[in-house]
């Protein structure tokens, strides 16, 4: 199990990402943009929940 600093070193990576990519979460039932959300990274792995 990774410790919080980590973690959080993760998330900031993943987010620098989507920044530098300009991607933006759309809902899946519509053409919604999702402006707010969690992230979980775990090892290679980032999941996305609005």
């Amino acid at each position: 199990m990774e410790n919080n600093e980590s973690n959080d070193l993760g998330i900031t990576k993943v987010l620098e990402a989507v920044d530098a990519l300009r991607l933006i979460l759309v809902s899946v039932t519509g053409s919604e943009q999702i402006d707010e959300f969690l992230i979980h990274v775990e090892g290679n792995t980032t999941h996305f929940r609005c």
